[in-house]
């Protein structure tokens, strides 16, 4: 990981982006760096002086990170270059950049800036494919929904190191909706083809949502109700970086969590939690649990049992 010495002795983040993606730092004279957790998100909080970053070719290849990074200025004015693509992000603008491709931003004067990153396989899964993100940064003026949020951002950065874990993994998931649809909002108006195949694949997650916790469904029950072949329906999945078993089974064990967290449904067996989810084996179901959140369904359970206890309570 690079980092830069200012004038202080401060060490900060040389990419000014991401703790472990390289970048190249000119004219650096003070600055400050800080990140907040979002579950399976991060949130970065940026104080710059003058300065210029840059993301070359051979970092890429280096450090092989591919996330994209949502960001919005708080104070002063970043210049934006990927590719192409040029523009000047003021406050109250959004911007979407790819982490995999080569890109620099300059800050003239004093600046402010929050970042969110969304890991590749998150951002593909929930809010473009593969085959719709042939694009470089995008700028997303303020107003409507770019404006909510920008100011969810700021709340984000306030507040994120007071939310607990279960807290944190909720508000990524509520925040990514909103992100998806602001983000896809943009897009569809550039691209008709990724707006109808946008709007398939969102009818198909609106169906799987509404029945995953049927242990019956199948990808042919899935493509069959949505007027497509089952093939077809795999390709999507595939594009967004999953898989129609990865998506079932995954939100299936976010929901068990979510129960099991629950305390006004303490006294549900754990097996009747997961039944009721969708799950058939509750052998397979706790080794999927323990494998995907690093403790049993038991354990989890035992956690909440202590805190709702009269002593804890009290």
């Amino acid at each position: 990981m690079d980092t830069v010495k200012n004038q202080q002795g401060t060490l900060y983040h040389a990419s000014f982006v991401a703790d472990d993606t390289r970048a190249h730092i000119s004219n650096a004279d003070s600055g400050s760096y800080k990140q907040l957790p979002l579950g399976k998100l991060s949130v970065c909080d940026i104080v710059t002086e003058p300065i210029t970053v840059h993301r070359l070719p051979e970092d890429i290849i280096q450090d092989a990170v591919d996330d994209y990074f949502l960001t919005t200025q708080l104070e002063g004015t970043a210049l934006v270059s990927q590719g192409d693509t040029e523009f000047s992000q003021g406050p109250g603008d959004l911007a979407l950049m790819a982490g995999g491709l080569p890109y620099s931003i300059e800050y003239p004067k004093h600046a402010r800036r929050l970042i969110l990153r969304i890991p590749h396989t998150v951002f593909h899964e929930r809010i473009l494919s593969k085959d719709e993100c042939d694009f470089h940064a995008q700028l997303l003026r303020g107003g409507g929904l770019v404006a909510i949020v920008t100011d969810m951002l700021k709340a984000l950065v306030l507040g994120a190191e007071k939310l607990s874990e279960t807290e944190q993994h909720t508000l990524a998931e509520s925040f990514l909706e909103l992100v998806a649809a602001v983000i896809r909002s943009n897009l569809e108006g550039i691209n008709p083809q990724i707006s109808q195949r946008s709007a398939l694949f969102r009818r198909i997650l609106a169906y799987m949502e509404k029945h995953y916790c049927d242990c019956a469904v199948t990808p042919e029950k899935i493509a069959e109700a949505n007027g497509i072949s089952t093939r077809y329906l795999h390709s999507l999945f595939q594009n967004s970086g999953t898989t129609v078993g990865k998506w079932i089974r995954e939100r299936r064990l976010k929901a068990t969590r979510e129960d099991l967290l629950d305390p006004a449904k303490i006294n549900l067996r754990v097996s009747e939690i997961s039944f009721s989810r969708g799950f058939n084996d509750s052998a397979h179901f706790s080794r999927a649990f323990r494998e995907r959140f690093g403790i049993s369904p038991s354990e989890l359970r035992g956690k909440v049992s202590e805190q709702e206890s009269p002593e804890n309570k009290g």
